[in-house]
């Protein structure tokens, strides 16, 4: 058991200095690189195809700037994302720049929102969270995406038989489903059916970079030091990642305060 450890571990070793030259084909075909040295070439290898993937932390914890880096590097390699936005919380503001290139061939960023307002008004009784995960079962069927996420806020149970079915459906499929929780970074274990479990939070310091923005050097781009683990097969790896958030600085992007001193009478 040692030994099959130790040529694992090399074998990472060697990918990490080769890339592409010393993964089987079979670990290729089922690894998705997500373009963040700390989890592509740690204990996870990456995000597994075909599998269930647990992306969790509490509020303001750093789970979505992570995640969204990460979709912007998927973007630009030619794969398709859907997320499915359970409660209508995604900030298109925050997201738009992934579908700004003009590159033919880079990837789409797809959203599936729940109308919370309009159909409050229509229908109060409506169960978005079971809306959600029909919707994401058919998306992986129909194999036009390579990663779906699933954006369950704090409603972050899924029965063993939903997790089943959606199991069942990427086995047919291409896709890697990410489902993203509202949950407490601390826990030690992934919910029933998951693959790995990735959780995240915040960390000091915050540093700064400039020329980021490619619009001058003298423009700071703040960049969150984001402390997290990845949990599988029982086995935990922490890790810290430094990722551009891709969010303008809305502290500054408010209306000039209108100058008051002079008279409204004043010629």
């Amino acid at each position: 058991m040692v030994g099959a450890v130790t040529v694992a571990n090399l074998k990472k070793e060697l990918e990490h200095l080769f890339p592409g030259k010393w993964l089987s084909g079979g670990e290729v075909g089922r690894a998705l690189k997500t373009g963040v040295e700390q989890i592509d070439f740690g204990r996870s290898a990456g995000l597994l195809k075909r599998r269930v993937t647990e992306w969790v932390g509490n509020s303001s914890s750093g789970k979505t700037t992570v995640l969204r880096s990460i979709c912007a590097n998927w973007c630009a390699t030619g794969l398709n994302v859907v997320y499915i936005d359970t409660f209508d919380r995604l900030l298109a503001s925050d997201w738009c720049f992934l579908n700004n290139a003009k590159d033919e061939k880079q990837g789409k960023f797809w959203v599936l929102r729940s109308n919370i307002d309009t159909a409050v008004k229509r229908d109060s009784v409506r169960d978005y969270v079971k809306d959600s995960l029909w919707a994401c079962e058919q998306l992986i069927r129909s194999r036009v995406f390579d990663v779906v996420i699933l954006d369950l806020g704090e409603r972050n149970i899924i029965t063993s038989n939903i997790y089943a079915r959606l199991q069942r459906a990427l086995e047919r499929s291409k896709a890697t489903l990410i489902v993203l929780k509202d949950d407490d970074s601390s826990a030690q274990s992934a919910s029933w059916g998951t693959n790995s479990r990735l959780s995240f939070n915040f960390a000091r310091p915050v540093h700064f970079e400039l020329g980021l923005t490619g619009h001058s050097d003298d423009i700071a781009t703040i960049m969150p030091t984001i402390k997290g683990s990845i949990l599988r097969d029982g086995m935990a790896e922490n890790l810290e990642v430094s990722v551009a958030p891709y969010v303008q600085n809305r502290l500054f992007t408010h209306p000039q305060i209108p100058d008051r001193s002079t008279s409204k009478n004043r010629a």
